[in-house]
């Protein structure tokens, strides 16, 4: 199968695969609405007390400092219009049942108007705190689910998306995607609906103090939102771009990574840096052009306002002129633009990081919308344990236009060892993926006991089936975690009677920590023959009843082959074996030895009858013999 690239691999932006991105993500915020609601609560506090801070510093202007002492703040003079506003009139109510309260209690104007100043402030600063904390740990807990879904989609997928996936670009869109999305559900979402809420109330204010004045404030208004709207486009563009440079990137950091030895020996340093510097300057470009849509979204909105509120100033004094206004109803104005403009550049800043995460968000839901291959069949049955015979009937399968596998029928016993061989390309590692449903056949049916495995449960099937491999999989956990590999609580007795059969007991003991011990990334911590005494040692504790060996001591030395071996033989007893031959003496032990050739079984037979006859296996033994290899160590 030729491997795709990630962008051709998954689907181009607005492809019905990650369509509405937006909504895909509230609707794992809405699993916490409740706690969305006691935050939005919190935050209409904030807000109404955001408002009585604005109503209270005119007071404190006007019946506080006095109007001769407003009088020269920027010239200001002369009385205040009447407003009829609803708003205003409930607050100047409110103001003065306070005041006569405040007053029995023997406090004075000028002590009782800065104290209801200070409640109202920390009215605002404590539900302040309580909304964003709230809101914080929602969007935690949504990109924490996120995260859940998206792992468990990877783990739901076939081999076949594995082939095709970048490594690097997956670990992209599930970690560094997800950051962004992440960041725009935290603070950004709180910042949105606080300054939305705040800038609601607060231009109801405005209106309610003085309509002329606010409205030649907001004729004028929306044309700054005409340079927001052009830069958020821009951004949305370019962020998607550099997050797919970004997935191309991590994926030759990969490479480099698992193929270090293979550069170092090859004197390829200088190439691989050369084309990692490719790379990183290509989404250094778009990145660039990312940060540049960021920088200039401030300093744009600093000159737009500042322009604006030149006007202001110069309507204003007009106002203060003919008596409109009192002084402290202008630095009550004046101070409720100024809380104006904060919400506004944060609901600004919040579509820029929305814009961010909507680009990451379509990303992942493209991978997490790639359709599932293996599917397990509704009702499915449980298998029981395997007890007589695995056939394949009829079996074609093929990797796109590739044909593997063609019209294939083959029968195995119970307690059988099968050696399958062939050349490179044959379909041997495809036949035995078919068992337990890695792949699933074009046509024909692969039964256990007379069941098709696609009617069995994943879980049931799958029971049944240990695998050692040629490429040794361990965990980063300790010896007894991988030999016990899935169980909380592994039975220690258990993972050293395994430890004992796959012949690895006594190196696990030589270890400081023992069964404790860490096998480290990639089990770099172990020799190849003891990461694959440990393999042996995992199917072996597992005890399923059949068995697949691929490759399982193809590059090991012979040493190290002779306690692998050993430990094989303890595993296939009793057990129906499937081996992807290796070395003739492995084939030699085999009960029967079927032969792929384009997908074909065009011999069977044992070791000594395929030698009688000038066949491919007997063509495949004479070159590797004539190669210079001993009959018991030639591969196949």
């Amino acid at each position: 199968m030729t491997p795709v690239t990630s962008s051709g691999f998954f689907r181009r932006p607005g492809t019905a695969s990650a369509g509405r991105p937006l909504s895909r993500l509230l609707s794992y915020f809405g699993r916490y609405r409740a706690r969305a609601l006691s935050a939005l609560a919190a935050m209409a506090v904030v807000s109404i007390s955001t408002v009585v801070l604005l109503f209270l510093l005119q007071k404190v202007v006007d019946d506080v400092l006095g109007t001769g002492s407003a009088a020269s703040v920027a010239g200001f003079g002369g009385s205040s219009e009447e407003h009829g506003a609803a708003l205003i009139r409930w607050l100047d109510g409110l103001y003065h049942a306070l005041r006569v309260r405040l007053s029995a209690l023997g406090l004075e104007t000028r002590v009782a108007v800065p104290l209801l100043l200070l409640v109202a402030l920390v009215s605002k600063n404590f539900f302040s705190y309580i909304s964003e904390f709230g809101l914080n740990t929602i969007g935690l807990s949504m990109v924490r689910d996120l995260r859940r879904d998206a792992y468990r989609s990877l783990l739901g997928q076939s081999s076949s998306f594995y082939t095709e996936s970048s490594t690097g670009d997956l670990m992209s869109r599930l970690l560094s995607d997800v950051e962004l999305i992440q960041q725009a559900f935290g603070n950004r979402l709180a910042d949105l609906v606080q300054g939305a809420l705040t800038l609601g109330l607060v231009l109801f204010y405005l209106f309610s103090l003085n309509t002329r004045l606010a409205l030649f404030v907001f004729v004028l208004g929306p044309l700054l939102l005409l340079p927001i709207i052009e830069v958020a486009r821009r951004l949305r563009r370019t962020a998607f771009s550099s997050r797919e440079k970004m997935g191309e990137m991590g994926s030759l950091l990969g490479e480099t990574l698992r193929g270090h030895r293979v550069i170092k020996t090859y004197a390829m340093e200088d190439f691989e840096a050369e084309r990692f510097r490719q790379a990183n300057d290509r989404y250094y470009r778009l990145a660039r052009r990312t940060v540049r849509i960021e920088a200039l979204n401030s300093p744009m909105m600093e000159i737009l306002s500042g322009t604006f509120l030149a006007f202001l100033f110069i309507y204003a004094a007009g106002l203060i002129r003919e008596q409109r206004l009192t002084p402290g109803g202008v630095i009550s104005f004046l101070a409720a633009l100024l809380m104006v403009y904060k919400p506004l550049k944060d609901v600004t800043r919040v579509n820029l990081a929305m814009q961010l995460a909507l680009s990451a968000a379509q990303r992942l839901f493209e991978m997490m919308d790639r359709p599932v291959e293996i599917l397990e069949k509704p009702g499915g049955r449980e298998l029981p344990r395997f007890a007589s015979e695995l056939r394949y009937s009829d079996v074609s399968f093929s990797y796109g236009e590739q044909r593997v596998l063609e019209n294939l029928n083959l029968v195995i016993r119970r307690g059988e060892t099968l050696a399958i061989v062939g050349p490179s390309g044959a379909g041997k590692t495809t036949l035995v993926n078919l068992l337990p449903r890695l792949y699933d056949p074009e046509r024909g049916s692969v039964t256990i006991d007379g069941i098709d495995v696609r009617d069995a449960t994943l879980s049931s099937l799958r029971r049944q089936i240990a695998l050692v491999t040629q490429e040794t999989v361990l965990f980063d956990a300790t010896i007894a975690a991988n030999v016990a590999y899935g169980q909380a609580h592994p039975d220690d007795d258990r993972v050293r009677r395994a430890l004992r059969a796959a012949y690895a007991e006594e190196f696990v003991d030589a270890l400081p920590e023992g069964l404790q011990a860490r096998v480290g990334e990639n089990a770099a911590r172990l020799s190849g023959g003891q990461r694959q005494r440990i393999a042996i040692a995992r199917a072996i504790y597992k005890d399923a009843p059949i068995l697949i060996l691929d490759e399982a001591t193809s590059q090991l030395d012979s040493e190290s082959e002779s306690l692998v071996s050993r430990a094989l033989t303890n595993l296939l007893q009793g057990r129906t074996t499937l081996v992807i031959a290796h070395r003739l003496s492995t084939v030699r032990r085999a009960d029967r030895i079927i032969v792929l050739d384009r997908g074909t079984i065009v011999e069977e037979g044992t070791h000594a009858e395929l030698l009688t006859r000038t066949g491919v296996y007997r063509r495949l033994h004479d070159m590797q013999y004539f190669a210079g290899e001993a009959p018991g160590e030639a591969r196949i």
